[in-house]
């Protein structure tokens, strides 16, 4: 792999290192798209730079950026978009940085007892001078779930899709005390009323918006008819594996479950 996380980073920062700068849910590329490569980002207001690991033997940083600057001919692009477009060793860094960024802007204070806390020396992590509470970065497990019907698939439009009119597979947190596969049958019925059964583990992808690990599953239609719950899905039907609608791009993991779908059908 070309990028290695770390939390030991070299001081001072002097040399070359690609910076990772966020503007909200924007990253900053460079004019062909990619990360910058730079010697210093002295002219970009930024905030603290935090060291998260090497990509391609040079050192990454990550910073929030109070706005943007056209002298170092970059620009700002929407974080869904270039993990659409960019390779995986790219993905992987951008979302580690995205998602080291988000702990050090999150947790300036403690949550038991509010004191500022500060980086804590060899991981990612902020510690509590007072009392002694560490935070380390937010993961948050979700369930995405390819449901089928002999040759259907169940796709829904979900409320809060980018797109409103691409469909995907169904997708949910995993609630406290809960399996994988528990949370697999009760968001899908939560959703759309239907009942699933021979849930099967398929793969797993990080997914920092902001910080999700999507675990992939298929299910099979057990009984029930569609009636979905307006508060999360907008649209929801059984589509054939040869008349889909729009779907999620080939680099998601919900793009992924659907095409191996339709591969097995095809065959």
């Amino acid at each position: 792999m070309d990028f290695t996380a770390s939390a030991s980073g070299p001081e001072p920062r002097l040399g070359k290192a690609f910076y990772f700068l966020f503007h909200n849910r924007h990253i900053l590329v460079d004019r062909d798209g990619n990360i910058p490569c730079l010697e210093s980002p002295a002219d970009l207001p930024v905030g603290d730079f935090f060291f998260f690991g090497t990509l391609k033997n040079l050192p990454c940083y990550c910073a929030s950026v109070l706005a943007e600057n056209k002298s170092l001919s970059t620009k700002s692009v929407n974080l869904r978009a270039f993990f659409l477009r960019a390779d995986d060793t790219s993905r992987q860094a951008a979302g580690y940085a995205r998602q080291i960024l988000d702990l050090h802007l999150n947790s300036k204070f403690c949550g038991r007892c509010g004191s500022m806390t500060h980086p804590k020396t060899g991981e990612h992590a902020r510690v509590c001078p007072e009392c002694s509470r560490t935070a380390y970065p937010r993961i948050s497990p979700a369930i995405i779930t390819a449901v089928t019907r002999g040759d259907r698939i169940l796709l829904g439009r979900g409320v809060d899709f980018p797109n409103p009119k691409m469909f995907s597979v169904l997708a949910g947190f995993v609630s406290p005390s809960e399996t994988l596969e528990e949370c697999v049958i009760r968001e899908v019925f939560e959703e759309t009323r239907i009942r699933v059964t021979d849930v099967q583990y398929v793969s797993s992808q990080p997914w920092p918006f902001p910080d999700s690990l999507m675990i992939g599953f298929t299910a099979r239609y057990h009984s029930g008819d569609i009636c979905i719950d307006p508060a999360e899905i907008v649209e929801a039907d059984w589509f054939s594996y040869d008349d889909l609608p729009l779907i999620p791009d080939a680099s998601t993991l919900a793009g992924r479950l659907i095409r191996a779908f339709v591969r097995r059908k095809g065959e």
